[in-house]
């Protein structure tokens, strides 16, 4: 089956008449279009088929098996191919977030080692490509260090019990994650004494 026969029944399925109204949609050039009418599908970044996919209502890697049509006896090599390809577009994208922050960090450590009074406030610009990267994941945090929330058994974890194991109110000592509706990390808590005086 030829690419654009494929792109067509892909745009049928969800009512999409046009490639400029695929490319509105998609907030993809057309020319992307083009590209994979021709099976140029290596040209065109991950992040512009993942706005193509996201249309479509599918995966990525769904969308990529239906472009270059792997049902053939080349399956097994071309589905290889197509991870190693998939894994190595996803490490450059995770390495251009993290890009300051890997050249900048070794640089820091150095100046601390070398300056142990170094103020660590100066650290905290370097953390922000890892909260983009995060957030471009959709990973968010449960909670911020020191903050003194209602205790939830679902997103924290007792780090000591004291008395209380089932305490009212717990102090956050390292923050935990969630992806979506995902538990990743319970965030670590001790309970807070309340002192009625």
């Amino acid at each position: 089956m030829k690419t654009n026969t494929i792109l067509q029944n892909l745009m049928k399925e969800v009512e999409i008449n046009d490639y400029l109204e695929l490319s509105r949609k998609s907030q993809v050039s057309e020319l992307q279009f083009y590209r994979l009418e021709n099976n140029l599908l290596d040209h065109i970044p991950l992040g512009v088929l993942k706005k193509i996919a996201q249309v479509f209502n599918i995966s990525v890697t769904m969308l990529i098996e239906k472009l270059e049509n792997i049902d053939d006896r080349d399956s097994g090599t071309k589905n290889e191919e197509l991870t190693t390809s998939i894994i190595n577009e996803y490490q450059r994208e995770t390495i251009s977030i993290l890009e300051s922050l890997l050249l900048q960090l070794p640089t820091f450590s150095y100046a601390v080692k070398n300056n142990p009074d170094l103020p660590a406030i100066r650290l905290l610009p370097l953390l922000e490509p890892l909260n983009k990267l995060l957030s471009s994941w959709e990973i968010d945090s449960i909670g911020k260090v020191g903050d003194i929330v209602t205790y939830n058994p679902q997103e924290h974890e007792l780090m000591d019990y004291g008395d209380d194991d089932n305490p009212t109110q717990v102090e956050i000592r390292y923050v935990g994650y969630r992806q979506k509706d995902k538990l990743l990390y319970r965030a670590k808590v001790s309970p807070v004494t309340i002192n009625n005086e």
